[in-house]
């Protein structure tokens, strides 16, 4: 599939099956990650993108091995990711690469990353974003907190923004918040 023929596929409302027959399509050759991944960052149509990080999740959860050799642009370009849309992708695909437990392609592709940094500061950037929606702050979290032993300084930072956001937040973020405390915390508490 060209570059072009992607970006036809993706220019029309797309259901879970047809996601994941594009994902699919990654596996067998057919689709390259690299066209994938830069269609997330298209900017004069945003629906565009919201689908290529889509199907880019998909591929990232369900084709570790295409995904992995694409990680490190990933991570670099994760700062100019301005899309809402697309950043609740991404962060769901940054939970499957960088938690402790997650499979071994990823934890080698993880530790092979020349710099990581920039996956927590852009974190806590999305985190402290008013115009950022729950389901990506959420998902924030989650990613700091698997983090927290590479960058242990993020623990205290990440238990004072949690206890931030609880105070006015919504029903999800008071969740995860309460949770992510409890779980991580609690001998501070």
């Amino acid at each position: 599939m060209s570059a072009e023929e992607l970006l036809q596929a993706l220019s029309f409302p797309l259901g879970k099956v047809q996601v994941q027959e594009l994902a699919a399509k990654s596996n067998s050759g057919k689709l390259q990650v690299k066209d994938l991944l830069e269609l997330c960052f298209v900017k004069h149509t945003s629906s565009v993108a919201f689908r290529a990080a889509w199907v880019l999740e998909h591929v990232a959860y369900s084709f570790p091995k295409q995904f992995t050799p694409h990680l490190p642009t990933f991570i670099a370009q994760l700062p100019e990711q301005h899309n809402l849309s697309c950043q609740r992708h991404f962060t769901k695909i940054l939970m499957c690469c960088a938690n402790p437990e997650a499979k071994p392609v990823y934890k080698a592709a993880w530790r092979a990353l020349p710099d990581r940094s920039v996956v927590v500061e852009t974190m806590f950037e999305w985190l402290i974003q008013t115009r950022t929606p729950v389901a990506v702050k959420v998902n924030c979290l989650d990613v700091l907190v698997y983090l927290q032993d590479e960058f242990p300084w993020i623990k205290d930072e990440l238990k004072d923004q949690i206890e931030f956001l609880l105070k006015d937040g919504s029903p999800a973020m008071r969740s995860r918040g309460k949770r992510i405390l409890k779980r991580f915390f609690r001998q501070d508490s």
